[in-house]
This record gives C-alpha cells, sequence and structure tokens, in this order.
C-alpha cells in the first residue's frame, strides 16, 4: 500500500481527496502544511507528497517549492486552488507527478488520477483497488461493524475501533497504598470510562490489570473517538480533581488503532487470534509511554483538521507509523 501524504488545511482541499480514506490502493495522512519541511526531511519510509500551496503567503510558497523540487527522496504533486503558478508544466521540468489546479477541485479525486501520479515515473504497476473500505491488514479483513450492536454476531470478524487505556501510576500507589487502595482507585476508573465511552457507543471488551481494551463499533470514521481521546488527555487535571477524590493527577496512556477481529461477548475472549488484537495490546504495553495519546496511520486519517497542529510524528512499531499527541504542560501539585 502507498502512502499519501497531503499537506494541506484547505477544507475544499481535504474534502476533495477524502474518498481515498476508503481506499485499499492507498493511505491518506493528513498533515499541517507548516511542519512539511521536517516531516519531508525525517521521514525515509516511502510516500507520495502532495502539498497545497494556498497555505503559505509568496514568499512561503517560494521556499516551499525551491525545498520540495530540489530533493530527490520521493514523488510529489502540487495543488494550486487559486491558480497562482504562472507556469505549471515547469514544475514536471523540475520532478513533479502531478498538479492539481483549483478548477480541478470538484467532488472527490479518483482513485485513477493518484495511481497514475504516483507511478508517472517509476511506471510501477499498483495493486487494484478492491472494496472500499479502510485498509487493513490482508489477512484480517472484515466488514464494518457498524453503528448497532444488536447487528454484530458473535464469531463473526468485523473492524471495529480499538482503545487500549491504562492508568500509569498504580504501580508507584501499590508500594505505597496497599491494594484496598488501587482497587477503589480501579473502580472510580472503570466508572468513568464507562460514562466516557457510553455517548460514543464504546463498551469495555477486555479489562487488564490497570486498564481496559474497549471496542467502538466502526462504520467508516473514528473522528469521534479521536477528539474524546484528544479530550481525556488535555483534561486530566480537571478529571482528576472533580471525578477522583486523591490528592494526585490521574495519568494514563491511551492507544487508538482501526483493525479487525472475531467479536465475542466479554467473558468469551479467550481463544480469539487477532492480529489487530495483539498489536493494540503490544502497542500499549510495549511502546506507549506513561501520560501519552497515540495514534496509528489507519486511524490518524480521521483526525479533524483542527487537531492536526497537536500532532507529531513518534515513530515506528511493528511496522506501522505512529503519531503521538503534544502534551499540555501541568503543575501536578493542584
Amino acid at each position: 500500500m502507498t502512502e499519501i501524504y497531503l499537506f494541506s488545511k484547505n477544507r475544499k482541499v481535504l474534502t476533495f481527496f477524502n474518498k481515498l480514506k476508503r481506499s485499499r490502493t492507498f493511505s491518506l495522512i493528513v498533515y499541517n502544511p507548516s511542519n512539511y519541511r521536517k516531516i519531508l526531511s525525517k521521514n525515509n519510509d516511502p510516500f507520495f507528497a502532495y502539498i497545497d500551496i494556498s497555505s503559505f503567503n509568496f514568499g512561503e510558497r517560494t521556499r516551499a517549492l525551491a525545498f520540495i523540487t530540489r530533493q530527490r527522496k520521493f514523488d510529489y504533486g502540487i495543488i494550486d486552488p487559486d491558480s497562482k503558478i504562472d507556469d505549471p508544466a515547469a514544475l514536471f521540468h523540475k520532478g513533479a507527478s502531478d498538479y492539481i489546479p483549483g478548477s480541478f477541485i470538484r467532488g472527490s479525486i479518483t482513485v485513477n488520477r493518484i495511481k497514475k501520479a504516483v507511478t508517472f515515473y517509476t511506471m510501477e504497476p499498483l495493486e487494484e483497488e478492491e472494496e472500499k473500505v479502510h485498509a487493513f491488514n490482508k489477512q484480517e479483513t472484515a466488514k464494518l461493524s457498524g453503528s448497532n450492536w444488536d447487528l454484530i454476531k458473535a464469531g463473526e470478524s468485523y473492524s471495529f475501533i480499538f482503545m487500549y487505556i491504562e492508568i500509569d501510576i498504580v504501580q508507584e500507589w501499590i508500594s505505597n497504598s496497599g491494594k484496598e487502595h488501587i482497587d477503589t482507585v480501579m473502580n472510580y476508573f472503570y466508572k468513568h470510562l464507562h460514562t466516557v465511552i457510553k455517548p460514543l457507543n464504546g463498551r469495555v471488551w477486555m479489562k487488564t490489570n490497570y486498564g481496559a481494551l474497549v471496542l467502538f463499533p466502526y462504520a467508516g470514521s473514528a473522528t469521534p473517538v479521536i477528539i474524546e481521546a484528544f479530550k481525556l488527555i488535555l483534561n486530566r487535571l480537571i478529571i482528576s480533581a472533580e471525578v477522583y477524590p486523591f490528592k494526585t493527577m490521574l495519568s494514563y496512556k491511551i492507544a487508538l488503532d482501526i483493525g479487525s477481529t472475531q467479536y465475542q461477548i466479554r467473558g468469551n475472549t479467550g481463544n480469539i487470534i487477532s492480529d489487530s488484537v495483539n498489536y493494540i495490546f503490544h502497542l500499549g504495553t510495549q511502546y506507549a509511554e506513561r501520560g501519552n495519546l497515540y495514534l496509528t496511520n489507519r486511524i490518524y486519517t480521521d483526525i479533524p483538521p483542527g487537531l492536526l497542529d497537536y500532532f507529531t510524528l513518534s515513530g515506528n512499531f511493528e511496522g506501522k507509523t505512529l503519531h503521538k499527541m503534544k502534551l499540555p504542560v501541568f503543575n501536578s501539585d493542584y
């Protein structure tokens, strides 16, 4: 699968590219244009970049085009909603693979157009696009779980939004407070978690010692779940003061992904074999750092444009690119 990096905050452009979120040939990742130099310079994975120059003033546009046309690390296309470029053909002389003027930005971009751009220089055939759903692991392709739990049948495979959430500081409390206090903390935690996920149709599917794996039915968009996870991290100082009767700020880590698994009711999950379930547990327990929120590429494509500034590339874990929320600075002694 080819990753498409789209640098734009223009709603018309984002809507134009939205169809790619359902492609099995391409994975669309949207970035804030102001971060283009950092992201394009440091990423060594193969990708194709589209840069929307309407995001820049004249000076910034000139510098951005100079930077992009000088490099030879990746292929790229230029999006020009306001038709500011007088000689688009010159872009191709400098290595561009596509040019999209404002007059072309109507409806939705086609997968065939992207294929032609990506293969403009390489001329290597890409796989044909299959069913129009999010791209999952080839061994785990499953139908969308929709939005109604009553229609989700035990024993069948579906796509879900996975949330791994775990309290960070419990080990410190074990040494200082004992099991009874920990049990009280976890009771408050699960009660609060239930109030957070219920409006989003989420369910605690598996409990861990100090956290949970939450399932959300997936009908094609994970945006509401991303926003709620963002709020959990952003508001943890207020949550700690209002929800938990302890004189310390609650710290927890969250990891989000979209994947597929056979569904079984809670309590009957012991025999489930799923790469997606294994991955989210590995991500949450082996990679995620305390107090942080992580998104995989598969769910990052659903992030609302207004939150793009608040995430940064985190690295790669088990073959998947990750994005981490930029954390607010708290004083824990409130």
